[in-house]
């Protein structure tokens, strides 16, 4: 739903350091992650994020992920590909939307060559 970022603390306050690396940590061990809301800047939506634990040599830090809100998620409903439904309920099998038995035959042949070496 967006870009992630990471979140570091401060490098001249040592008490911050400390907090985010403990919880870096904790993350960490636990195999978890956090969910946060965040706003930006006064005035903007709140964001809901999820903060993954990174633990490099020279780096502790959380990246967060932005989630998506409900409102954000669409529910789209397609048409079966193997029939076609009919006006009146009847579904029908052979439609110049649907590939024949060749046709079928052909693309199935052609993605196993394209994953058999």
């Amino acid at each position: 739903m967006g870009e992630s970022c990471i979140t570091i603390a401060q490098t001249v306050n040592d008490k911050a350091r400390m907090a985010m690396s403990s919880l870096v940590h904790a993350l960490h061990e636990l195999d978890s992650y956090a969910v946060a809301r965040i706003v930006a800047k006064e005035g903007k939506a709140p964001q809901l994020l999820l903060l993954a634990p990174s633990i490099e040599p020279e780096l502790e830090c959380l990246v967060d992920v932005p989630l998506p809100f409900a409102e954000d998620i669409r529910v789209y409903r397609f048409p079966p590909l193997d029939k076609v439904i009919g006006s009146s309920g009847t579904v029908i099998t052979k439609h110049r939307y649907l590939p024949s038995d060749d046709l079928v035959t052909a693309m199935s042949d052609y993605v196993d060559s394209e994953y058999i070496t």
